[in-house]
């Protein structure tokens, strides 16, 4: 009473602050996805710094961050321990390398939202129903149709032979996406493209000449997959050293970060991809007012290094959960906060994420275009829109080139 009678600030009492576990790859070979996260939380506690006012109480927010270092089990074992030890509110994390987070979410009742992984790869690992959905678990990203839709529309104007050389690491992820009967291939196949696919590669493999056999052999000129960048450069270099150029390549996974495109060198300029945010959307954030551009240019300022996809999906994730606390009228209810976000419509950094209207229970998707990395003459790099036929709202930047014309 004295303390606040002399107008000294309250100090939070434990059940005053939110707590919220951050758990995502930050070393490891998945480490390119969370290579924002300390610029994402520092935007996200500055944002947050005076609090959250929910249901007329006022509440501290602290994010309690851990690295998986890529490792499933690691994963796991800290997702149990920042339920039990830490008593987290809500859980917030990246995918990419499994589903343990929401696995230790949902059997012990705590609300979860993960992000970084096509959601076909994030429900049925979990033997999810689509129509029925989990109880405490969520996820927002795209799906393997979005993504194929997306490829389609790359190459829709394209006056190639309808052949595509097709070459899927064998991973999770991999597997969920070059499924030649579910996957896209299946997809490119209804559309009319031979496809030319000999099985999925290993992961740490760097001998491709097999693929690159066959694809050069049936002619085909659209080469397309998911990679690693080492894989990925591996592939590109003894392309060029068998005299097999393609003229499109569109590749998932290895092409998203400029770090592994860079590697590349020149060869790089023209090569395609799934773009799943950029300075060039046209969105805000609902956490800090800042537009994609804004956010973008403050993490080079902060970090000195070029933007990255991950920024905007990382912090939409912080603002759907900072939005689903405040719309559950009660942040320490984990029911409440399940159900919040269960029934959200959110726009954030990356676009509007919808819960309620996707079709696909405790899933949001996210919007994808068609881009295409370009090499300026002094060696910058850069990668722009090309095709928006999925997104109409987000502008394209340029018209798309063949590789090597």
């Amino acid at each position: 009473l004295a303390a606040a009678s002399l107008g000294m600030p309250k100090a939070f009492a434990a059940d005053d602050t939110i707590k919220i576990g951050y758990l995502t790859h930050r070393t490891g070979p998945f480490a390119p996805f969370a290579e924002a996260d300390a610029f994402i939380l520092e935007n996200a506690n500055r944002a947050l710094a005076n609090g959250l006012t929910i249901g007329g109480r006022k509440y501290k927010v602290e994010f309690i961050a851990r690295d998986d270092q890529s490792s499933p089990d690691r994963q796991s074992n800290l997702a149990a321990e920042l339920i039990n030890k830490e008593g987290i509110d809500l859980m917030l994390g990246q995918a990419t390398v499994g589903v343990g987070i929401a696995q230790q979410c949902e059997i012990n009742g705590v609300p979860c939202l993960t992000t970084m992984s096509p959601w076909q790869a994030w429900m049925f690992p979990m033997k999810g129903d689509p129509a029925k959905g989990f109880k405490n678990v969520f996820h927002f990203f795209w799906g393997i149709d979005d993504i194929a839709n997306v490829y389609l529309d790359i190459w829709k104007d394209l006056k190639l032979p309808k052949v595509v050389a097709s070459a899927f690491e064998n991973t999770l992820p991999g597997n969920a996406m070059g499924d030649l009967k579910m996957g896209m291939p299946a997809m490119f196949a209804k559309a009319g493209y031979k496809i030319v696919d000999i099985g999925k590669f290993p992961a740490d493999t760097d001998d491709f000449s097999a693929q690159i056999q066959a694809f050069k052999k049936e002619g085909a000129e659209i080469v397309t997959g998911l990679f690693a960048p080492p894989q990925w450069a591996s592939f590109v270099k003894q392309s060029a050293q068998m005299g097999y150029r393609p003229k499109v390549a569109t590749i998932a996974k290895a092409l998203l970060f400029p770090g592994g495109v860079r590697a590349l060198g020149k060869s790089a300029h023209g090569m395609s991809t799934e773009i799943w945010w950029s300075p060039a959307y046209p969105f805000k954030s609902s956490l800090t007012g800042q537009t994609a551009r804004q956010l973008a240019d403050a993490y080079t300022a902060s970090t000195k290094k070029e933007w990255t996809q991950p920024i905007g999906v990382m912090h939409a994730l912080i603002e759907a959960g900072i939005a689903a606390l405040k719309a559950s009228g009660d942040p320490k209810n984990p029911q409440k906060v399940a159900d919040a976000l269960r029934g959200l419509r959110q726009e954030t950094i990356i676009g509007r994420l919808d819960f309620a209207g996707s079709g696909v229970r405790n899933v949001s998707k996210i919007r994808c275009v068609g881009g295409q990395w370009v090499i300026d003459a002094k060696g910058n790099l850069d990668i722009v829109v090309t095709h928006n036929g999925t997104a109409p709202e987000i502008p394209v930047q340029r018209k798309f080139e063949l590789i090597n014309v």
